[in-house]
Formats: C-alpha cells, sequence, structure tokens
C-alpha cells in the first residue's frame, strides 16, 4: 500500500486522476470501477481535463458504476449523477458504462448479475472510489452487516443497491481519494486499520 499526502484538496484529487491516467495509457482495455461520491467530483474534473486535452482515449475501457439510487419517486439516480459530471465528458458509448439495475421483480439475481457482468470482463484493473466521513465504503456502512457481494442497502434513509467489499478488494488496484480536516481521524484509522 501506497499512502500520498498532499497540501491541498485539489493537488490531491488531480495525483488520484493522474494515477488513473497511467494506467488507461497502460491499458487502453481498463476496466475501472468508479465510486458515485460528489467528493470526487475533483478527481472526475482533471479527468475529463486529460480526455478533451487529447491525453486520453476511452474507447476500449469498460467502466462500472459501483452504485445506484433504488428508483423512488423524486430521487435522482446516481446514473444522472455521473453521466453529468463524468461519463458525458469522456464521450464513453451506453454500452461501455454498466451500473447495477434501479428496479428489479428480484434483487438476489439482479446483484448476481451485476457481478457476473464484472468477472466477465476479467474483473476491475483499478477502482476509484473515496471513504465516507462515517467510516463507509461506497455505501457499505461500517456497522453495518458486512455484504461481500453487490447487494441492496439502506442507507441514511435510500436504498442503494452497491458492490460489496469482497467486490471492492477484488480489484487489481485501489485508488482512494479522501480530502478534507474532517476526513482525517477517518484517513489515519483506514491506514493503520483501526476502528475510529
Amino acid at each position: 500500500m501506497s499512502v500520498l499526502v498532499f497540501s491541498d484538496a485539489q493537488t490531491a484529487a488531480a495525483a488520484a486522476a493522474t494515477l488513473l491516467a497511467g494506467q488507461l495509457i497502460e491499458k487502453p482495455s481498463l476496466v475501472l470501477g468508479v465510486d458515485s461520491a460528489p467528493a470526487l467530483a475533483s478527481a472526475f474534473h482533471s479527468l475529463s481535463a486529460m480526455t478533451a486535452n487529447g491525453l486520453l482515449s476511452w474507447g476500449k475501457a469498460t467502466v462500472f458504476q459501483l452504485s445506484e439510487r433504488v428508483r423512488e419517486e423524486g430521487k435522482g439516480s446516481l446514473r444522472a449523477y455521473m453521466d453529468e459530471t463524468l461519463f458525458g465528458e469522456l464521450s464513453l458509448a451506453p454500452g461501455q458504462v454498466l451500473a447495477p439495475d434501479d428496479a428489479s421483480d428480484n434483487w438476489a439475481d439482479s446483484c448476481h448479475g451485476f457481478e457476473d457482468a464484472i468477472l466477465q470482463a476479467g474483473g476491475m484493473d483499478v477502482v476509484l472510489m473515496t471513504v465516507g466521513p462515517d467510516g463507509s465504503l461506497l455505501f457499505n456502512a461500517p456497522e453495518g452487516e458486512i455484504a461481500p457481494t453487490t447487494h441492496v442497502e439502506l442507507y441514511q434513509g435510500d436504498k442503494i443497491v452497491t458492490a460489496g467489499l469482497c467486490t471492492l478488494m477484488s480489484a487489481k488496484k485501489l485508488i482512494v481519494l479522501m480530502t478534507g480536516q474532517e476526513m482525517a481521524e477517518t484517513a489515519r484509522s483506514v491506514i493503520k486499520g483501526g476502528g475510529r
């Protein structure tokens, strides 16, 4: 594990994007897993800028959006946010982006199908993610029951379909961006492996 510390959030986000860009340049058919947390917006912006400048090509890549909100009236989808914030900026074709279902008559089958899609893609090469202020990974709450694979999680009043911890840890590389003073103690706990 490598831990890189930067003087400000913007520099850290640019560094995370640069690490990911290096992986894409090395392997154009990269299989990427991406967290939809707003805390990654600066990293998404850096990736978009590199793509707009012709430094990155996503034509052969596959991107897995690792969480999606269960469809409910009045609540927007995470996919819409990701399309606007990242996917549209990278000119990804619809078939290049896969996300969990937002509605299903059989959640077990739907979640299993998402896991299968990751396996059929050869597994994720890289995951770009953050850790929530409460220590959550994606929408897996730290005090909750640990779910190894994709599942439906009740998180702060929202039903979310999210990849599980084993799904995350099966990726070849994780790039975890944590910024801000409020995250310092959480970061320390994550790095040292201790509880909060």
